[in-house]
């Protein structure tokens, strides 16, 4: 079979429903959060539409043909960039972008009623196809993650808008032979390449929505389904590069363990949902008080930890002491507080479960002692001055008495490890 022009631009034109198919069964499937799957269908389609109505030339006439279809065809390439737009959640202004396609489309109609010229409308389409396209690549450049997908997509549509730039420039150097489907070896290796570009485009997206679920799938393994903290698996080996970290370079590490104080009562009195909320409310609290690469975890149930890199001791309990003041102040539905344990990193300790069973202890004299105050390590208590004469190791604020048939201890988040505890490590700037 001889593939001539107009037998590429339909290949072409089959392609788009294919891959439109694909994207829409990836926007049914996928989560939610992976916006702009419709968009990029979408834009196939219209782009299909286009081409179908662009080689049907000789049966509908000239405004169905280029008019319609070759506005069709950039109709679907902006519908492309307000996808790509929506997938970044990049507010973009589409009402400018709407009157770019209008102006364009006004340009090929003076070109084909007023002023008829086959370069003036080959030139027209090219340069709207290609100022889109580059918008797009554009965008990706700079929102996106830099990643294979988003590497391969901006160079499948720069390559694109490249083809329709020589389009451009064959019509007025006469390479095309005056007419969109000349039989010409210029004109048919033309439509071969954006053909091929075009497929790369739709590919790209394809990539771009696999590698965003992958993503999503990666985050829900390694966070907690109901407050967005770290789950056990993933905080354990979170702690364990930044524990590595801190005794390589002689940095300060501070640990935190959490518990809500009298959560079975907030569930037996206001039901499940009023401590799920609690404990979402909770997650949100702590946040506020985190930096970038503060590691915060669930341990189980109402049990939380929070991992302080790069903070000394007394950095710490400041911390921990701001957010028990933030839980006491609480006003939700079900008002709670929490009980903490602190230790912080030394010379002896060789792994992440040794900090975790002080910071468990301390926990434990928190509960014993009346809930709703930061216990400190009792090995490191005697080493830290505190201001205003508080006795060392505690920070203590109204508490109701102790109910131990509501409130049972927490269970160890490990079993507590004997350790010998020397010195705090320096604070390095």
């Amino acid at each position: 079979m001889h593939l001539d022009s107009r037998t590429i631009m339909v290949i072409t034109a089959c392609m788009g429903p294919l891959m439109a198919m694909v994207l829409l069964a990836m926007r049914k499937n996928y989560p939610t959060a992976i916006r702009g799957l419709g968009w990029w269908a979408q834009g196939a389609i219209w782009s299909f539409v286009g081409v179908i109505l662009i080689t049907l030339r000789d049966s509908i006439g000239a405004f169905w043909s280029v008019l319609i279809g070759n506005g069709l065809m950039m109709l679907g390439i902006l519908q492309w960039y307000f996808g790509t737009a929506r997938f970044l959640s990049t507010p973009i202004k589409a009402s400018r972008w709407l009157q770019f396609l209008v102006c364009a489309l006004v340009v090929l109609d003076w070109f084909l009623m007023i002023r008829p010229s086959f370069e003036g409308r080959a030139t027209s389409v090219s340069v709207t196809m290609s100022v889109m396209l580059l918008a797009n690549a554009l965008l990706l450049l700079r929102r996106g993650n830099g990643r294979f997908a988003s590497r391969f997509l901006v160079l499948a549509l720069i390559a694109s808008a490249s083809s329709w730039i020589v389009r451009a420039i064959g019509a007025w150097g006469g390479y095309i032979g005056g007419g969109l489907f000349a039989a010409t070896t210029f004109n048919t290796l033309l439509n071969a390449s954006l053909t091929a570009t075009t497929l790369l485009v739709l590919i790209g997206f394809v990539l771009l929505a696999s590698e965003r679920v992958r993503d999503e799938f990666e985050k829900l393994a390694a966070h907690d389904s109901l407050t967005g903290a770290l789950t056990r698996r993933a905080w354990n080996t979170a702690a364990l590069v930044e524990m590595e970290r801190s005794l390589r370079h002689g940095r300060a590490l501070s640990i935190v363990a959490m518990d809500l104080d009298h959560f079975k009562r907030i569930n037996d009195t206001l039901g499940h949902l009023a401590g799920d909320q609690a404990l979402i409310d909770f997650a949100k609290l702590v946040g506020r008080h985190l930096r970038r690469h503060d590691q915060f975890g669930r341990m189980g149930g109402e049990e939380f930890v929070l991992l302080l890199p790069e903070t000394p001791f007394q950095e710490a309990q400041t911390v921990a002491e701001r957010i028990r003041a933030a839980a006491q102040a609480y006003a939700g539905a079900a008002q709670f507080t929490v009980s903490m344990g602190l230790t912080t990193l030394v010379g002896e300790d060789l792994s992440i479960e040794n900090l975790l069973a002080r910071a468990d202890a301390a926990l434990y004299r928190a509960k014993a002692h009346g809930r709703n105050r930061v216990e400190v390590d009792a090995g490191l208590a005697s080493l830290v001055t505190f201001p205003g004469g508080r006795a060392p190791g505690t920070t203590t604020a109204p508490s109701p008495a102790p109910d131990a048939a509501i409130d049972s201890p927490p269970a160890p988040l490990l079993r507590p490890v004997k350790s010998a505890l020397r010195h705090v490590p320096p604070r390095r700037g």
